[in-house]
Protein backbone atom coordinates (compact mmCIF):
# COMPACT_ATOMS: atom_id res chain seq x y z
CA UNK A 1 0.00 0.00 0.00
CA UNK A 2 1.19 4.00 -1.17
CA UNK A 3 0.32 6.47 1.46
CA UNK A 4 1.60 10.30 0.41
CA UNK A 5 0.42 13.29 1.81
CA UNK A 6 0.63 16.41 -0.02
CA UNK A 7 0.44 20.53 0.57
CA UNK A 8 -1.29 22.12 -2.27
CA UNK A 9 0.63 24.91 -3.77
CA UNK A 10 -1.88 26.13 -6.34
CA UNK A 11 -5.70 25.25 -6.41
CA UNK A 12 -6.82 25.56 -10.24
CA UNK A 13 -2.58 24.09 -11.09
CA UNK A 14 -3.89 21.27 -8.64
CA UNK A 15 -7.45 20.81 -10.35
CA UNK A 16 -6.09 20.09 -13.77
CA UNK A 17 -2.85 17.77 -12.23
CA UNK A 18 -5.87 15.99 -10.76
CA UNK A 19 -7.36 15.21 -14.03
CA UNK A 20 -4.02 14.71 -16.04
CA UNK A 21 -2.46 12.19 -13.94
CA UNK A 22 -5.78 10.43 -13.39
CA UNK A 23 -6.26 10.43 -16.75
CA UNK A 24 -2.39 9.31 -17.31
CA UNK A 25 -1.92 7.00 -14.39
CA UNK A 26 -5.30 4.94 -14.08
CA UNK A 27 -4.99 2.72 -16.94
CA UNK A 28 -1.03 2.30 -15.91
CA UNK A 29 -2.18 1.77 -12.01
CA UNK A 30 -4.85 -0.45 -13.22
CA UNK A 31 -2.47 -2.61 -15.61
CA UNK A 32 -0.62 -3.44 -12.71
CA UNK A 33 -3.21 -4.59 -10.24
CA UNK A 34 -3.36 -1.52 -8.18
CA UNK A 35 -6.64 -0.15 -6.04
CA UNK A 36 -7.19 3.90 -5.47
CA UNK A 37 -8.43 3.84 -2.19
CA UNK A 38 -8.77 7.37 -1.38
CA UNK A 39 -7.49 10.54 -3.75
CA UNK A 40 -5.76 13.70 -2.60
CA UNK A 41 -8.49 15.62 -4.56
CA UNK A 42 -9.12 19.31 -3.54
CA UNK A 43 -12.74 19.18 -2.62
CA UNK A 44 -11.10 16.16 -0.14
CA UNK A 45 -11.26 17.37 3.88
CA UNK A 46 -9.70 15.48 6.12
CA UNK A 47 -10.32 15.35 9.56
CA UNK A 48 -8.23 15.29 11.94
CA UNK A 49 -7.94 12.89 14.81
CA UNK A 50 -4.40 12.86 16.07
CA UNK A 51 -1.12 14.51 15.76
CA UNK A 52 -0.35 17.18 13.69
CA UNK A 53 -1.00 18.22 10.44
CA UNK A 54 1.09 20.45 7.86
CA UNK A 55 -2.02 22.60 6.88
CA UNK A 56 -5.27 22.85 5.73
CA UNK A 57 -4.70 22.29 2.51
CA UNK A 58 -2.86 18.53 2.83
CA UNK A 59 -4.33 16.36 1.05
CA UNK A 60 -3.99 11.89 1.48
CA UNK A 61 -3.79 9.40 -0.96
CA UNK A 62 -3.64 5.88 -1.17
CA UNK A 63 -2.82 3.20 -3.41
CA UNK A 64 -3.35 -0.13 -2.38
CA UNK A 65 -0.56 -2.68 -4.59
CA UNK A 66 -0.89 -6.43 -4.64
CA UNK A 67 2.08 -6.44 -3.93
CA UNK A 68 4.99 -4.65 -2.61
CA UNK A 69 6.79 -4.92 -5.79
CA UNK A 70 7.47 -1.31 -7.27
CA UNK A 71 6.98 -2.38 -10.13
CA UNK A 72 4.90 0.34 -11.32
CA UNK A 73 6.10 3.26 -9.44
CA UNK A 74 9.54 2.06 -11.20
CA UNK A 75 7.96 2.06 -14.87
CA UNK A 76 9.50 4.03 -17.13
CA UNK A 77 6.02 4.86 -18.04
CA UNK A 78 4.86 6.33 -14.56
CA UNK A 79 8.93 8.18 -14.34
CA UNK A 80 7.40 9.70 -17.90
CA UNK A 81 4.28 11.42 -15.53
CA UNK A 82 5.35 11.67 -12.33
CA UNK A 83 6.57 15.61 -12.89
CA UNK A 84 2.79 15.92 -13.23
CA UNK A 85 2.77 15.47 -9.52
CA UNK A 86 5.79 16.80 -8.40
CA UNK A 87 5.92 19.99 -10.31
CA UNK A 88 2.63 20.96 -8.49
CA UNK A 89 2.66 19.26 -5.13
CA UNK A 90 4.87 18.69 -2.16
CA UNK A 91 4.92 15.40 -1.20
CA UNK A 92 5.60 15.33 2.35
CA UNK A 93 5.59 11.11 2.79
CA UNK A 94 6.02 8.34 0.68
CA UNK A 95 5.73 4.86 1.93
CA UNK A 96 4.80 0.91 1.76
CA UNK A 97 3.62 -1.76 3.96
CA UNK A 98 3.12 -4.85 3.56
Amino acid sequence: MISTRVCLRNRRAVIRLAHGLKDLSQPLFLAHGAEVLTAGTPEQQPELLEGSWPNRDAKVTVVKFPSMQQDCLNSDTYQAIKHLRTDLITTNFSLAVD
